[in-house]
């Protein structure tokens, strides 16, 4: 999870890796005129707290993030009472254990605000736990419903997500058209034969009917109203730690989580979906006929785009468990984008282990664990009882670069939440309802829609940022 400018952070690894951190929230003390505080610095951190840990030895730069500068301003960092740097940045290292206060004053011509950092200085780091996806060998495949809805007329393709151990199967993967003509709940059965077992698996589709039927009509309110399901991937923003706003409560199920995540809505605050494939779901008072607007937190050099999704309530039961359609963004349909994308996360069986993972493409790897800046036992949500987690959408190729210290995460060109694209401007991605796309890739002019589903769209990390996860801090109708 990415947070705020530079959100910069050490190496899970515990080597020296230099860390860089910009932030959220300041304090300014003045020493002007009242007349000129609106114009005095303001010096923002990337921790509200303003606090940071790091192990003896290693290299920490400071970099504060300042407005109202001008050709007078200047800095001034203090630590015990001496002056230590006087430039826009201070680098800090010590072999010696303890806790240290770092003050910094920026002075422009209207006068000078203050804010401190303390940096506490561990002995050692426990060594990262890397894991290992588990495989027992046995036949296992994934389906990531049972039951849907669909209006009449529509079509969608029924097919297993995630099959393992299969080399031997005599009937290759199935794959079913359905198309949605008569009305009614249909049984559709998908079958494999591996050696000599056969699996099978039903899935049932209930052909409502034709879209518009059930069509919520008049104004609401702008903002969605309910948030229905919030399962995020693994990531060390999603369990026991919030950077703004309330964190979920101990033992928290999934009513709580969803009641939680409206709250921060309510207040644009931040909701962090983890890792490749986190998601949430939410609706509308009344069905949607323009555009989204959805916040994150993007910049040109540190995006984390997302995936959204739209659907319609085809059978009128206010809840969604219809058929999604996809957003298409810039790079739909392109090498950079991959549907009908799979991914597995395992629940580590080690404390303050990272998260090992599985992909339909074969690939393998894990979320870290960085206990530093979330120290919580598992990053796994304590409404999310089973072993494993899988997450079925779409996939963006990411181009996330790491070297001397600094990652950069450039944005696509439009299309995505936290992502700073073209149709982005002060955080807010506008989303057009004509670009959702049909299974196939095909327009598939909705003519309003009901509920709003968010991805993470990327998969990978870098040693100093974690892993990349799209924030979101509201989902609205556009006016």
């Amino acid at each position: 999870m990415l947070y705020s400018n530079d959100r910069f952070r050490k190496s899970f690894l515990g080597l020296s890796w230099l860390m860089v951190l910009t932030v959220c929230l300041s304090l300014c003390v003045a020493c002007a005129d009242d007349g000129d505080e609106g114009r005095l610095p303001v010096i923002s951190w990337e921790m509200s707290s303003g606090r940071f840990t790091m192990v003896a030895g290693e290299v920490l730069t400071i970099v504060p993030t300042v407005t109202n500068t001008d050709a007078t301003t200047t800095y001034s960092w203090t630590m015990e009472g001496r002056v230590v740097s006087r430039r826009d940045f201070y680098t800090f290292t010590s072999r010696t254990p303890g806790t240290y206060f770092i003050q910094l004053a920026v002075t422009n011509r209207f006068g000078q605000s203050q804010d401190e950092v303390k940096v506490t200085v561990l002995e050692s780091a426990s060594e990262a736990i890397v894991p290992e996806a588990p495989d027992d060998g046995r036949f296992s495949w994934y389906f990531p419903w049972t039951y849907i809805n669909i209006c009449q007329g529509r079509s969608l393709l029924l097919r297993p997500y995630m099959v393992r151990n299969a080399e031997g199967a005599a009937v290759p993967v199935p794959e079913v058209e359905f198309c949605a003509t008569e009305l009614g709940p249909h049984a559709v059965t998908l079958t494999m034969l591996v050696g000599d077992t056969e699996y099978k698996q039903t899935l049932t589709v209930n052909v409502c009917p034709p879209e518009g039927t059930f069509r919520r009509s008049g104004e609401g309110d702008a903002l969605v109203n309910r948030v229905f399901d919030y399962q995020p991937a693994p990531g060390i923003m999603v369990n026991g730690y919030s950077l703004l706003g309330e964190s979920f409560p101990v033992g928290c199920t999934l009513e709580q989580a969803c009641a939680t995540v409206m709250a921060h809505f309510r207040r644009q605050w931040a909701v962090s979906l983890g890792a490749q494939g986190g998601y949430l779901i939410a609706g509308f008072d009344h069905s949607v006929a323009g555009d989204l607007l959805i916040k994150g937190n993007p910049f040109n050099y540190q995006s984390e785009p997302g995936i959204v999704w739209v659907s319609l309530d085809a059978n009128g039961d206010g809840l969604p468990n219809d058929q999604w359609f996809e957003l298409a963004g810039s790079e739909y349909g392109s090498p950079n984008h991959q549907t009908d994308y799979a991914i597995t996360y395992y629940r580590p069986e080690q404390e303050k282990s990272g998260v090992a993972w599985r992909d339909s493409n074969g690939d393998e790897s894990y979320v870290p664990h960085f206990n530093y800046w979330n120290p919580s036992v598992y990053y796994w949500q304590d409404w999310q009882t089973s072993a494993t987690l899988t997450f079925v959408g779409s996939r963006l190729v990411s181009h996330h670069q790491y070297a001397d210290g600094f990652s950069t995460l450039p944005p696509y060109a439009w299309g995505y939440p936290d992502n700073e694209g073209s149709d982005t401007q002060n955080s807010v991605t506008r989303l057009h309802l004509s670009n959702a796309r049909t299974w196939d890739g095909k327009p598939a002019n909705l003519p309003y829609i009901d509920f709003v589903k968010v991805q993470t769209g990327q998969c990978g990390f870098t040693p100093n940022l974690g892993e990349i996860s799209t924030e979101v801090y509201s989902i609205e109708a556009a006016p």
